[in-house]
């Protein structure tokens, strides 16, 4: 049965508690739970949000799997979940050897076609339109001083020019392949010699080997801007800054500030807050901060609901505290359960997959903030309920809500014009993006939703 809304839509907040928690002989049909007020200010605007999304790294294992897991799992993460970027790993087997020693002469004979990577892009683009963004993990072996992708190295003096064809090559690949990129970082975390494929820069060869490679792009025709430096931890990427922007062609070009955030654990969210606003206080403010990967690697948790809840607090903290895009790593990815919204087999060939609750935490930010949203001013009057809220580019407004409390919560909002029922989606310990209908006893008119224990909530507003 139908019940009707409008009777209740302006009660005051102590009324509604009232109603709501059974004060009175009368059983009430909704459910009892504590009323917390939040206040919406369409007219406080903040930044823009430029993408969300997730790395899709492994498209070699994701095209041998068989049908149809495979196809789900791409149905899944680039079109329920609608991310609007999506990072990749350059393959640096597309020049495994020196393709004819004249970088001003690119030979394509000596170039080998990323084929599973040129797969995946057309993948992709058959379930949405997202950015497109890319970093290498090391250069080709042959351009470094230890001669082998693994583990660091650097790039050998004089191999700029060499790189520089190198991306050259690699956006013409997918400019031929109707894909262009968008973002194009010189290196992934340039600071880190890691145990897996890595190379290393100095902030002055950093920006040194980025204006070499920014001319030739030019120089080719290519559209791809800049993101970078990449950095594996926040506070790196200010002191890669300066010298990346004194350089007159790759200055210009970069367009957003792209760094990670390992120097603090996965489940500090609290320090989330931190690491952008001293980032924020040392670089130019007209460029936007993009967190573009980090991922659990504590070994505690994997799978679990408290993951994926440390997810939702850490796209939250990003956003309110001034982030303009925010990448998981990984959207999915071969085993690695604390490191994939979707976890696919380790085995080449073999099917199955885990669909992990981080997927459908983050989905509750990803799928519905759109990008160009701007960040509007939002409040909550309790604690326990925290709240982020945005205008996307369609005029709809939405709030993203986080009950941190095991007890469930109304939610009273104010402000806005808010005036028909929400789009209502929650994930909770007992549901994965449940989309509640208007006659829903978990809402009350088009401002009074409940929030279960633990839960991650979107409420998307229609333009008036």
């Amino acid at each position: 049965m139908r019940h009707s809304l409008s009777p209740f839509v302006l009660l005051p907040l102590g009324a509604l508690a009232l109603l709501v928690l059974g004060a009175s002989s009368c059983q009430p049909p909704f459910p009892a739970a504590s009323a917390a007020k939040v206040t919406l200010d369409p007219s406080t605007q903040y930044q823009t949000i430029d993408g969300l999304g997730g790395s899709a790294a492994n498209e070699e294992t994701l095209r041998a799997m068989p049908e149809p897991d495979r196809s789900q799992v791409m149905d899944l993460v680039f079109g329920d979940l609608e991310p609007s970027v999506v990072r990749f790993s350059i393959p640096h087997s597309i020049e495994s050897v020196n393709d004819d020693a004249d970088p001003d002469h690119l030979n394509a004979a000596g170039f080998t076609s990323p084929d599973a990577h040129l797969w995946q892009l057309a993948e992709i683009v058959l379930r949405g339109s997202p950015k497109l963004m890319a970093a290498p993990w090391s250069p080709p072996a042959w351009m470094k001083t230890t001669g082998q992708t693994c583990c660091g190295g650097s790039l050998l003096p004089g191999m700029e020019p060499e790189l520089a064809e190198f991306f050259s090559a690699y956006l013409g690949f997918l400019e031929r392949a109707g894909h262009p990129l968008d973002w194009l970082s010189l290196q992934n975390e340039p600071e880190a010699a890691s145990p897996w494929d890595a190379n290393t820069y100095t902030p002055q060869a950093y920006a040194a080997a980025a204006e070499v490679v920014a001319q030739r792009l030019v120089r080719d025709g290519h559209t791809a801007r800049l993101a970078g430096p990449d950095t594996a931890l926040s506070m790196f990427a200010s002191i890669f800054v300066p010298s990346l922007l004194a350089q007159p062609t790759a200055g210009p070009l970069l367009d957003g500030i792209a760094f990670h955030l390992y120097e603090q654990g996965y489940y500090k969210v609290d320090l989330v807050g931190l690491a952008l606003s001293e980032l924020r206080s040392r670089v130019p403010a007209q460029l936007p901060l993009w967190m573009t990967e980090f991922s659990n690697t504590t070994g505690v948790g994997y799978g679990s609901y408290d993951e994926g809840f440390a997810q939702a607090e850490l796209i939250h903290g990003t956003l309110t505290n001034g982030g303009g895009m925010y990448v998981v790593w990984n959207l999915y990815r071969p085993g690695g359960t604390g490191e994939a919204l979707v976890v696919i087999s380790p085995t080449t060939g073999v099917a199955g997959y885990t669909v992990t609750p981080k997927y459908w935490t983050a989905r509750q930010f990803i799928k519905y903030v759109r990008p160009g949203a701007r960040r509007i001013a939002a409040t909550s009057a309790d604690t326990q309920l925290a709240v982020s809220a945005y205008s996307n580019p369609d005029g709809s407004t939405l709030a993203v809500f986080l009950n941190r409390s095991a007890e469930p919560r109304w939610a009273v909002v104010e402000g806005g014009a808010l005036d028909a029922p929400p789009l209502f989606v929650r994930t909770s310990p007992s549901e994965s993006g449940v989309a509640l209908p208007d006659d829903s006893m978990d809402r009350l008119g088009p401002r009074l939703l409940r929030l279960p224990g633990r839960s991650v909530a979107t409420a998307v507003w229609p333009r008036p």
